[in-house]
């Protein structure tokens, strides 16, 4: 499939279609997982800068993208806990934690069932301005 440049909505269409990557956990652990919710705001920050890399730097770029951030949403869901506590805040009683990727992070927090995805931060960004953020949500 050949995908045009014109921006995010030709790209949410077309990355889960080209992107159905399987992950093979083992059945116990799927068992055992969360699901994961993201915040409104968190999932236009993630088809944001996928819009943007696909734009500039083309289908692969964005691709490879979007699989990092799914196996890092997995591996969230099955390790709640790997991510570092983020400035001792907490987002509904909940303490928030940040998964550092290579150029982008992931910050969330979890309870028993659920790992809700509250930002995904392009760590070239003031830090400070995050902290803000989360406040606002």
């Amino acid at each position: 499939m050949q995908l045009s440049r014109n921006g995010c909505k030709v790209l949410k269409m077309a990355l889960p279609n080209l992107l159905m990557a399987k992950r093979s956990f083992p059945k116990f652990v799927n068992a055992m997982a969360l699901r994961h919710r993201w915040h409104s705001q968190a999932r236009m920050e993630l088809d944001n800068t996928l819009a943007y890399v696909f734009r500039e730097f083309g289908e692969k770029s964005a691709e490879k993208v979007y699989v990092e951030v799914e196996e890092r949403v997995g591996q969230l869901c099955v390790f709640p806990d790997s991510g570092m506590r983020y400035k001792d805040l907490f987002y509904n009683d909940k303490e928030v934690r940040i998964l550092h990727m290579r150029k982008s992070s992931i910050i969330y927090c979890h309870d028993d069932e659920m790992l809700y995805i509250l930002a995904f931060w392009n760590n070239r960004n003031n830090d400070t301005n995050a902290t803000e953020m989360l406040s606002e949500r």
